[in-house]
């Protein structure tokens, strides 16, 4: 199917109808608390899509590599200056064939998203001279003006998709193809379900999403709509999630066109502005719910369970880290590279001798969204499985200092974090550590709370971040301050705790 035959079909033109009538009226609620994104947070009720955009905020810092400076951005403005940049630095890098150099501007890139998943895939391409390459032969694939077609993003084509290629994906495209992360895909996701209210005619679209770090809800499942398929699931493949970046370009580029009041710019700019609102509304679908077009019937407290709801917890699996990064690297040693998980998986079985259900829990670690073990080479395998100072920067692809998002990712890292900091608090302020975790909402009981703590403790002393339990140098200098937020729940929850002691 190409642009051609994506937008004649009825559900999506329809579709577009809707939006060039609803996004101009449309009723948001945005309440962001303060963060390192959005130093005062916001709690403001506007109409319109337009006043959304006015709002936005993304506060972030990078590294400019060429000039030796660091770039800031926290509003619109001046993240299209930020973004503007990181755009000709891609573009250069690309022209000049230089792998080294691409490879620089797409860590800034993922330095301003605040993402990390990418990185040893990059690093993988940049290692193999196929960095360069592989960008240049996606830049078609996204292009909102081409006749290629949705099937021509497929596995072959697409070796891999996340919130950080996303990002530079988008950037080195010229016509207006959006950033499709998990905020902007819930948006689209839930304008889509209010859309379909009442429906009988079969829903020809599905945009994935996925969960935020928080206890934010991204998915129109969690109110009673059709479940968005997740990402890093079966049902998401990489080629997938790049297909619903092409369709969501090409989607917003025909709605602007049948509206064009809404915003001002070229239709690149004005893609990019929308782009921008929805962004700002995917943080917590539950801004859009005194929207007047929100069938309450649909919203009954019965509905809204299980696949559909936000995950607030940070509870990882549970993983004996010395011994699985070592099995990893032997398994994959006779094949010479670093193997599939599939293969690694049999592998426990048939030389371990471990269990289905234990394997499944070994390798949940090793993903992608995690550690990502398969991009790496059998040499800097050797090195994470040794583990140290050393291992650690190698598993963060360079960076000594831990990238942290605004997505449900690095769960087993965030462990350590959790552990260290949940235990000397206790000490301070006398108070059960498995409680403090519990009532900070980051695990639903003692059994799983004790389980943060494990997996801590284990990967945070084969990294060298701890010493037992307590915090060494590196793990302040590599955690520094990029998970302030997590504390500040950590403290209110101590709070909460010490009132009910007294009382």
């Amino acid at each position: 199917m190409d642009r051609t035959a994506f937008l004649a079909q009825p559900d999506v033109r329809s579709f577009i109808e809707w939006l060039q009538v609803e996004l101009p009226r449309l009723a948001v609620h945005l309440q962001f608390p303060k963060s390192r994104f959005v130093d005062d947070g916001l709690n403001h009720k506007v109409v319109g899509i337009e006043k959304v955009h006015a709002l936005y905020c993304w506060g972030s810092v990078w590294h400019d590599y060429q000039t030796g400076k660091w770039v800031k951005s926290a509003d619109w403005a001046s993240t299209k200056v930020s973004l503007d940049l990181l755009r000709i630095r891609l573009t250069k890098a690309l022209a000049l064939k230089c792998d080294n150099t691409a490879y620089s501007a797409c860590l800034a890139v993922l330095q301003w998203g605040g993402v990390r998943g990418a990185i040893p895939f990059l690093h993988q391409l940049r290692r193999h001279g196929k960095l360069v390459h592989y960008l240049d032969s996606c830049i078609p694939l996204f292009d909102l003006n081409s006749i290629q077609k949705l099937s021509q993003l497929d596995a072959s084509s697409i070796l891999r998709f996340d919130a950080g290629l996303t990002k530079i994906h988008s950037l080195l495209d010229k016509t207006g193809s959006p950033i499709y992360d998990s905020r902007v895909g819930a948006a689209i996701a839930m304008l889509y379900a209010l859309y379909r209210q009442g429906k009988q005619t079969p829903a020809q679209l599905r945009f994935p999403s996925g969960a935020a770090r928080g206890a934010q809800i991204r998915d129109p499942g969690a109110f009673g709509f059709a479940n968005s398929p997740q990402f890093f699931s079966k049902a998401v493949p990489s080629y997938s999630w790049a297909r619903s970046q092409l369709e969501l370009g090409w989607i917003i580029q025909v709605t602007l066109a049948g509206a064009p009041t809404m915003f001002a710019g070229s239709l690149q700019e004005r893609s990019h502005c929308l782009e921008a609102a929805l962004f700002m509304i995917g943080y917590d679908l539950r801004c859009l719910l005194s929207a007047p077009m929100v069938n309450r019937t649909v919203l009954s407290p019965s509905r809204g369970r299980g696949r559909g709801r936000h995950r607030g917890t940070w509870v990882p699996t549970s993983v004996n880290f010395p011994q699985v990064l070592g099995d990893y690297l032997q398994c994959s040693q006779p094949a010479g590279h670093a193997v599939e998980l599939t293969e690694f998986r049999q592998w426990q079985v048939k030389v371990r001798g471990y269990a289905a259900s234990t394997v499944r829990s070994y390798c949940t670690p090793l993903r992608p969204g995690e550690f990502d073990l398969v991009s790496f080479s059998l040499e800097e395998l050797k090195r994470i499985a040794d583990g140290g100072a050393q291992g650690l920067v190698t598993l963060s692809g360079g960076s000594e200092q831990f990238i942290v998002g605004d997505e449900y990712e690095q769960v087993y890292l965030t462990s350590v974090y959790l552990c260290a900091r949940v235990i000397e608090m206790a000490r301070e302020y006398s108070v059960q550590p498995v409680q403090v975790l519990i009532c900070a909402g980051f695990a639903g009981n003692t059994k799983t709370a004790n389980l943060i703590i494990r997996t801590g403790k284990t990967l945070g002393g084969h990294f060298d971040l701890l010493d037992d339990v307590q915090a060494t140098v590196l793990f302040k200098v590599f955690f520094g301050q990029a998970l302030i937020e997590l504390d500040q729940q950590l403290m209110a929850a101590v709070k909460v705790i010490q009132s009910g002691i007294r009382g």
